[in-house]
């Protein structure tokens, strides 16, 4: 009976619906089709939520179409139910396009790794971004993300949990931008987009806006100011994120990173969660004035006043900025010394090993026996100061950086047997 109903004239929906089964199929098969090299080039700890994510989606389109088999085959004849079956095939034809999104998405960063040259580069940042998330409770609640290069300014993050093509994304995926391989030493920003899935793992970005709201008003800011603060929390603590495995190279690094134009660096918007680049820099130095008194930063800040005037500013843009750059210690002293009922009443410090980031241990870095006795963040951070002290040609640097991440790309488990 059903090879007769496949081949009747007037059998057009059921070859749709085998055109949809085998379009289906194809969605389970990503790490067939990217090639053994880039299967092998993901551990199976990521591997495995990427799959298992496809699978559930084809999976549940399959079962879609199994019963419009089944109600084709016995409403044959029916054209009201047909009517019904049209409306569904077509409702699956957009599911379908919504997971090839998804599946598109994940082939595009993917193959990425086919390059004999990008690849085992973009597995050394796969263990920076491992590393951001090295604490006991953290690895039990979150995948280790992937990273791959993208075009634009900046790095960004895809976060576990999110919303992709209508798709729960089942693991983070950094963005950074292709240029940043020339200079490996601002790799310090993919720790502070770890520190954003961090952060909303162990839900404390509502709390931190309401530190920062507090700390604001306690420090004799108006309304306007304390949203502001509140609002650019997001992004400031992921920044601390970064600092607490890096110390003042995160300082340095995001020093770099954010030498813009002065109209976007002092640019002010009340519904903007990335702050002023002029403010966002100040920020981390206040984090090593509260930790370590004077030091380099001091310098550093100073130099920035310089590059970025404010007295230039229209009269409500220069109010705004003096305000918030007027109570930044006191933002830097609740960053790091509010405790947290959600982390029994410690601080997000403890996350950290903040005497490996001192200064006096980085200094002791230019041992190299020392230097690889650290860890990943640390020895980041050695490298970005070797290049502010300029006694070393960038080319150089980068070569070491090169070995230096490739190195890091070989130390762990990829075994997928």
């Amino acid at each position: 009976m059903l090879d007769a109903a496949l081949y009747k004239p007037n059998s057009f929906l059921l070859s749709k619906i085998e055109s949809l089964k085998a379009r289906t199929e194809l969605l389970t098969g990503l790490n067939k089709v990217v090639s053994t090299k880039v299967y092998l080039n993901i551990k199976p700890a990521q591997w495995f939520p990427i799959n298992n994510q496809l699978n559930t989606v084809a999976n549940k389109i399959s079962r879609q179409l199994d019963t419009c088999t089944d109600s084709y085959l016995i409403y044959a004849d029916d054209e009201r139910q047909k009517s019904k079956l049209i409306n569904v095939l077509g409702e699956i034809e957009l599911q379908l396009s919504q997971a090839y999104n998804f599946y598109d998405t994940y082939m595009d960063i993917l193959t990425q790794r086919l390059s004999p040259v990008l690849g085992p580069l973009l597995r050394g940042c796969d263990e920076i971004a491992a590393d951001g998330l090295k604490h006991e409770y953290l690895t039990s609640v979150t995948k280790n993300p992937i990273v791959y290069c993208d075009r634009g300014f900046g790095a960004s993050i895809l976060r576990e949990g999110v919303t992709l093509a209508k798709t729960v994304n089942p693991v983070a995926f950094i963005a950074i931008p292709y240029s940043r391989l020339a200079e490996k030493y601002n790799l310090i920003s993919i720790y502070h987009e770890v520190g954003h899935q961090a952060l909303y793992k162990l839900d404390l970005v509502e709390p931190f806006r309401q530190v920062f709201s507090l700390s604001a008003k306690n420090a004799g800011a108006n309304q306007l100011l304390q949203n502001m603060l509140a609002n650019w929390s997001k992004e400031i603590i992921p920044d601390f994120w970064a600092f607490g495995h890096t110390g003042m190279g995160q300082t340095s690094s995001i020093r770099d990173v954010l030498l813009v134009p002065q109209a976007m660096a002092l640019s002010i918007s009340p519904y903007q969660q990335h702050p002023p680049p002029y403010l966002r820099f100040l920020i981390s130095v206040e984090w090593c004035r509260f930790l370590w008194g004077r030091g380099d930063w001091d310098e550093w800040a100073e130099e920035w006043e310089t590059f970025y005037p404010v007295e230039y500013l229209d009269k409500a843009t220069k109010e705004i900025i003096l305000q918030a750059k007027k109570i930044l210690p006191n933002i830097a002293r609740a960053t790091i010394t509010t405790r947290f009922k959600k982390l029994s009443n410690k601080t997000i410090a403890t996350f950290f090993d903040m005497e490996s980031i001192s200064p006096g241990n980085l200094l002791k870095c230019k041992n190299k026996d020392h230097l690889l006795n650290q860890s990943i963040g640390v020895q980041l951070s050695a490298f970005r100061l070797i290049r502010d002290k300029n006694n070393m040609p960038i080319a150089k640097l980068n070569a070491i950086l090169n070995s230096w991440l490739i190195n890091l790309s070989t130390q762990n488990n990829y075994n997928h047997n």
